[in-house]
C-alpha cells in the first residue's frame, strides 16, 4: 500500500503484506473438506515417500522406524474400519491419551473419516477433570497409553465406557523386537511397570485392528461445514480448562497458511510436540499436507534437544523456550558446531531476550536483511483458540525481539483492551486476530466463548488474545505481557514478564520469572523467583548474589518494577506448553504478603516429575 494512503491502523494497512509479495494466497484456498481429505489429497503422488521416522533414545535416535505414506494411510483407513464397528460415527468424542506415537496421528485422520471428534487429552490432566469429560459428553469410547492407564484405572472403570482401547508403545515396532516392549519405558524416561488390566472394557491395539476385517471396503469420507474435527484441551485465555473445538476448516486453513506462505522450508521436520496441544495438532497436520519427512520422538525432549539436532540434523524443528535455552548452554552452541539447517521456530512462550541475543549473534535494533542463514532460531506466536497460529518470522522478516509477522489468510489488529477500538502503530494494546482459523467455540462453554470471541463493528469474529503487544510500521509484532499478569503496584503499571527478561539478562542468573503477589500498602509486588547459573557464581554467596542483582535492578528499572524481594529455587518447574508454570510457584511459594509482609521462604525446590 502506498505510504500516503496508510490509514494508521494496522489492521486496515496490512503492512506485513510486503513480505508475501512473491507468494500467491488467498482465502478460497481453503477447500471444503475434511482434514482427512485435504491430507489424502495432498499426497496422492507421494505414497512412496516416507511420511514417519520413528525415533527414541532407546538407540541414541541413530536408527528409526520408517512408514511409508501409503503405509500411513493403509493404518487410517483400518483404524477407521475398526471404529465403525465398534460403532463411533458422527460427532462421538473419542479421547485419545497418547504421547508423540504414529497411532496418535492416525486415529486423529480414522476419526475424520467417520466424522468422529478428536480430542487428545494431556497425561497431565487431573483423573477427576477426565471424568466430568467423559460423563459430560456421553463418551464410549477411549484410548489410552499405558504408563498412564494406572493413574486413571479408577475412572475408567467407574465411567459408562463401552471400550477402552490400550496401546503398550510398541505397536510401530516390527514384529522382531515388539517383545522386548521397552518404548513405553523410554518415552517417560523412567521403567514403567506392567498395570494389571482388570477391566473388562479393555481391548488391545491387536484386538481393535482386527475388528477392521469385518468390514472389506474402504469407508467414504464424512464432510460437513463447520463439522468439529478436534478438541484441544486448555486453560486458555481466561485461566479456566476448557476444551478447544476447531473444525476441519480451522485445520486446514493453519496447514495452507504455514504451506502457502513459505513458513517452513527443506523437507525433514523434528516433532517432539504432545498431540494434546494445539501446537501439535497445528504442525502434525501440516507436515502431512506439505508431504514432510518426520523424525517423530515418543519422548519429550529438553536436556539432550542439542543431542539430538546434531544426531537427525532436521531442516525444520518447532519447540519452546525450553529447548533454546538448553541449546543456548550446550557444548555444541559453545563450540560453534550447530547443524545447517533452515528453521528452527520458538513457540508456546515468548523467548528471552539473552537467549535469542546469544544464539542468533544479533541485538536490538537487528533487522533481517534477505535471508539470513546464520539465525539459528526464529520466533513465532499462536494460542489453540487459533489452531496455535497467528505470527512467525519468516525468512525475509526477522526482526529482533519480534514475535513475527501476522501469518497469511490472519488479520491481526491492535486493540484497546476488551473493546473493538482500534489502535494505532505502536501503541501498546491487546492482540486480537480474525480469520479462518479461529475457533468455533469452547465445548459446552458458551460464556467462555463469548468472553474470548467478540464481534467487531466489522461484523468479523476475533478473538482477544489478552496478550499486550503492539505492532510497528513494518508489520512486526512485540509481545509485552498478558493482561492477567498485568498488575498496579502504587498506582502504575508493573509488568512482570519484561522485569523476568531483564534479571535473566544478569550474568549470575540462568532463568527467572516474576510473579505479582498481592500487598497489603503498595496493591500488588513483583517477586523474582530465580535460577542461578551455577558456573558464574562461585566463591559468592546466595545473598551477596541477590543483593548484586537487586542492585544491578535498582539502576536499570523504574522503581516499581524492582522485585519487593527474590527468591532462589533449585529448577524453574516447566509445563507441557513449554512455559514457566507461574501458577505452581506461586501456590507451592507459600507466601502471603497479606498475612506477612516478608518473603518467608528464601530458597525452594520444584522437583519435576
Amino acid at each position: 500500500m502506498e505510504k500516503e494512503n496508510l490509514t494508521g491502523y494496522p489492521h486496515i494497512d496490512k503492512p506485513w503484506m510486503k513480505y508475501y509479495k512473491d507468494l500467491k494466497f488467498d482465502i478460497k484456498d481453503i477447500p471444503n473438506m475434511s482434514i482427512y481429505e485435504l491430507a489424502y489429497e495432498s499426497n496422492k503422488e507421494n505414497m512412496k515417500e516416507t511420511a514417519i521416522d520413528l525415533r527414541s533414545s532407546m538407540n541414541n535416535f541413530t536408527k528409526g522406524i520408517k512408514i511409508s505414506y501409503e503405509n500411513f494411510f493403509k493404518k487410517i483407513n483400518i483404524n477407521a474400519k475398526s471404529s465403525s464397528i465398534l460403532g463411533i460415527g458422527k460427532n462421538d468424542i473419542m479421547p485419545i491419551v497418547l504421547p508423540n506415537v504414529p497411532e496418535a496421528r492416525t486415529l486423529i485422520y480414522s476419526n475424520s473419516i467417520l466424522g468422529a471428534i478428536s480430542y487428545p487429552i494431556s497425561p497431565l490432566l487431573p483423573a477427576n477433570q477426565l471424568k466430568q469429560i467423559i460423563e459430560e459428553n456421553d463418551i464410549k469410547n477411549i484410548v489410552i497409553f499405558s504408563a498412564f492407564y494406572e493413574k486413571y484405572a479408577a475412572v475408567l472403570k467407574d465411567c459408562n465406557l463401552e471400550n477402552i482401547i490400550y496401546l503398550n508403545g510398541t505397536e510401530s515396532l516390527p514384529n522382531s523386537i515388539r517383545s522386548l516392549n521397552k518404548l513405553k519405558d523410554i518415552i517417560l524416561h523412567k521403567k514403567a511397570d506392567r498395570v494389571t488390566l482388570d477391566n473388562k472394557k479393555i481391548i488391545t491395539w491387536d484386538e481393535y485392528q482386527k475388528y477392521s476385517e469385518l468390514k472389506k471396503e474402504n469407508i467414504n469420507p464424512f464432510y460437513e461445514d463447520n463439522h468439529i474435527a478436534a478438541i484441544i484441551g486448555t486453560s486458555g485465555t481466561t485461566g479456566t480448562s476448557k476444551g478447544v473445538c476447531l473444525t476441519d476448516r480451522n485445520i486446514n486453513a493453519a496447514a495452507l497458511a504455514y504451506k502457502n506462505g513459505k513458513a517452513f522450508e527443506g523437507k525433514t521436520f523434528l516433532d517432539a510436540l504432545l498431540p494434546s496441544i494445539g501446537y501439535g495438532i497445528s504442525m502434525l497436520h501440516y507436515q502431512v499436507v506439505d508431504n514432510k519427512y518426520v523424525y517423530l520422538i515418543p519422548e519429550l525432549i529438553t536436556t539432550n534437544t542439542p543431542d539430538v539436532l546434531n544426531t537427525l540434523k532436521p531442516d525444520n524443528f518447532p519447540g519452546g523456550p525450553v529447548h533454546y535455552i538448553n541449546l543456548k548452554n550446550s557444548d555444541l552452541f559453545k563450540n560453534d558446531k550447530i547443524p545447517k539447517h533452515k528453521n528452527y521456530i520458538s513457540g508456546g512462550a515468548s523467548l528471552p531476550a539473552d537467549i535469542e541475543s546469544s544464539l542468533n549473534k544479533v541485538s536490538t535494533g537487528y533487522v533481517e536483511n534477505g535471508n539470513n542463514d546464520n539465525l539459528v532460531v526464529r520466533q513465532g506466536y499462536g494460542l489453540s483458540e487459533n489452531v496455535a497460529q497467528g505470527t512467525y518470522s519468516i525468512h525475509g522478516a526477522y526482526k529482533f525481539g519480534s514475535i513475527g509477522i501476522p501469518m497469511p489468510y490472519e488479520t491481526v489488529g491492535i486493540f484497546k483492551p476488551g473493546t473493538d477500538e482500534p489502535l494505532k502503530y505502536n501503541e501498546l494494546g491487546e492482540l486480537c486476530i480474525t480469520g479462518p482459523t479461529v475457533m468455533k467455540e469452547y465445548l459446552n462453554n458458551k460464556e467462555e466463548t463469548d468472553k474470548v470471541i467478540l464481534v467487531h463493528n466489522d461484523g468479523k469474529r476475533w478473538i482477544h488474545t489478552k496478550d499486550i503487544v503492539y505492532m510497528d510500521e513494518d508489520g512486526h509484532i512485540f509481545h509485552v505481557d498478558r493482561i492477567k499478569n498485568i498488575f498496579m503496584r502504587t498506582g502504575f503499571n508493573v509488568h512482570p514478564q519484561k522485569i523476568a527478561e531483564f534479571i535473566d539478562s544478569i550474568p549470575y542468573v540462568k532463568n527467572a520469572t516474576v510473579i505479582g503477589f498481592e500487598h497489603p500498602k503498595e496493591q500488588c509486588v513483583p517477586i523474582a523467583f530465580i535460577e542461578l547459573d551455577q558456573t558464574s557464581t562461585k566463591g559468592k554467596t546466595n545473598e551477596q548474589i541477590l543483593s548484586e542483582i537487586n542492585e544491578i535492578c535498582y539502576k536499570n528499572l523504574e522503581e516499581t518494577s524492582v522485585p519487593y524481594d527474590y527468591v532462589i529455587v533449585n529448577t524453574l518447574p516447566i509445563n507441557l506448553g513449554g512455559k514457566i508454570d507461574n501458577q505452581r510457584i506461586k501456590k507451592e511459594s507459600n507466601i502471603d504478603l497479606m498475612k506477612n509482609e516478608k518473603v518467608l521462604t528464601k530458597k525452594l525446590t520444584f522437583d519435576i516429575k
